[in-house]
């Protein structure tokens, strides 16, 4: 892959409690039930065999176009997994963040990153996944996931990331 591919890494993780539930009780934090943790698990789990499909090429990456915030036609078919997750676990909202190299202005790859990670949330309510269960977010280059000290690692930079969460949104941000 090369940089003019626009490539964006689909990477996913959720976000749990780092105070556990005895530090979440003394906060007064509300807990998720045990079905609802179990929940929770079992799309972590999903997210995570998606990222390691793409890894070994079963699935496409997520890319866009050169320079723009319009996916490849491609990509769609991961992100159509995605939307499956979230039918399967409606409970669920998804934060859905983009990341850029360090190639170009900070300025302008913060906006691309923004670009990109609506167009993402923007395909995903385009197949039926509620809009309001979904957070776009763009970093830019302020979050490298590895150096950019060569074109391979930029290529990595360049990336799209799927956090869920159960948490009300004026939570989380």
């Amino acid at each position: 892959m090369t940089m003019k591919t626009g490539a964006l890494f689909l990477a996913g993780w959720i976000v749990f409690s780092g105070a556990g539930r005895a530090g979440a009780q003394m906060l007064n934090i509300p807990l998720m039930s045990e079905d609802e943790e179990e929940d929770l698990r079992t799309a972590q789990q999903r997210l995570e065999e998606l990222q390691r499909k793409i890894k070994r090429k079963e699935i496409p990456p997520i890319e866009f176009e050169f320079n723009k915030a319009v996916l490849r036609p491609y990509s769609k078919q991961t992100l159509e997994l995605v939307a499956d997750l979230m039918f399967a676990h409606p409970q669920l909202k998804l934060m859905v963040f983009g990341h850029t190299c360090d190639v170009g202005s900070d300025r302008y790859n913060l906006w691309l990153s923004q670009k990109r990670a609506e167009a993402v949330k923007n395909y995903l309510i385009e197949v039926g996944v509620m809009g309001e269960f979904i957070k776009a977010k763009g970093y830019g280059e302020t979050k490298p996931a590895v150096p950019n000290d060569s074109e391979e690692n930029r290529e990595q930079n360049r990336r799209v990331e799927f956090i869920l969460t159960k948490r009300w949104w004026d939570s989380v941000f």
